[in-house]
């Protein structure tokens, strides 16, 4: 299995464009392709050095970051939210055109002014149409990139991992006016952290019937209010004991609209965030970055009724 960091000379090339329909969200590096490139990078300047140092010319070094920046989950915590009373991370809502600056360690979600990059978890509440929300670090150029879109105006989530900025803040604009929640379930910073090891996408749990899956894993389907937790190590999916978080998958095929769904650690007390929405009722899914709970499972929190389908990409430790 391949071990994924996240490269600090990667980081201002998370963003990625789309030729056909503008902006596109946040693409990942390919950690053997950037360590190759790197690699190269370090090959050519070795040969400039010699070449200067042949012709008598004053040495020229170039820094060449190739330091992992392991992760550290924490329990998923809401960062910011518009709809709440005027404040920092607070109202008022974010008017169509203009940006946001979100100063992350200053929250009281205990995210040190270290951390080099943060995973979240955007959701937007649209007074009508929104073209798209954008999410970069505080200080440097908005990219032409989009986050997440809403066309149609409903509330619609995406997770992100954002570099962070000046003061460790980041910046969100919108192109029209929405109100902007944003969790957090995780940040990387320089020292001892996890490393995320790569799985073949493997189906955790489907409690649809008929589905093959059982127990915790299969039918009968959540019922509004109720937690469902799942033990991802039994699943199946070759996930170990020791891991400390998973990246997962989650889809949800409602009965009728559903509010919110949350995941997060089982043993731990439920937070106020949310993993995605469904208001309308119709199929939604969302990646999530989960820290493992007790025996190395996690919790599945519906306010309505609603069938789930949990995939697994990979895991952390």
């Amino acid at each position: 299995m391949n071990t994924f960091f996240l490269l600090a000379a990667g980081l201002t090339s998370l963003w990625g464009q789309d030729s056909e329909q503008g902006p596109v969200k946040i693409k990942s590096v390919n950690p053997s392709r950037e360590q190759a490139r790197i690699q190269r990078m370090a090959q050519a300047a070795k040969s400039r050095e010699k070449a200067l140092a042949k012709s008598g010319a004053p040495e020229v070094r170039e820094a060449i970051l190739t330091a992992a920046i392991p992760m550290i989950t924490v329990t998923p915590c809401r960062l910011f939210d518009s709809r709440n009373p005027v404040g920092t991370f607070g109202g008022p809502v974010l008017a169509g055109g203009s940006t946001r600056v979100i100063p992350i360690p200053q929250s009281g979600c205990s995210i040190p002014s270290t951390a080099q990059a943060y995973s979240l978890n955007i959701t937007v509440v649209p007074r009508n149409t929104l073209g798209y929300l954008s999410v970069w670090p505080a200080g440097s150029s908005q990219p032409l990139v989009s986050t997440l879109n809403s066309f149609d105006g409903q509330v619609v989530s995406n997770a992100a991992v954002v570099p962070s900025g000046t003061n460790g803040a980041i910046n969100v604009f919108v192109t029209d006016t929405t109100d902007v929640i944003v969790d957090i379930n995780a940040y990387f910073a320089s020292g001892s952290g996890a490393s995320f090891f790569s799985l073949t996408p493997c189906r955790v749990a489907d409690t649809r019937l008929g589905s093959g899956k059982t127990g915790a894993f299969g039918a009968p389907s959540p019922i509004g209010g109720t937690v469902r937790s799942m033990p991802i190590p039994q699943s199946g999916c070759q996930v170990p004991s020791d891991a400390v978080a998973y990246s997962l998958n989650v889809t949800v095929v409602p009965l009728r609209p559903l509010s919110y769904l949350t995941v997060f650690p089982t043993g731990g007390l439920q937070p106020l965030v949310s993993t995605l929405n469904s208001f309308s009722g119709a199929v939604v899914a969302n990646a999530a970055i989960v820290p493992a709970g007790q025996e190395g499972a996690v919790s599945f929190f519906v306010t309505d009724t609603t069938d789930l389908v949990v995939d697994i990409n990979g895991y952390f430790r």
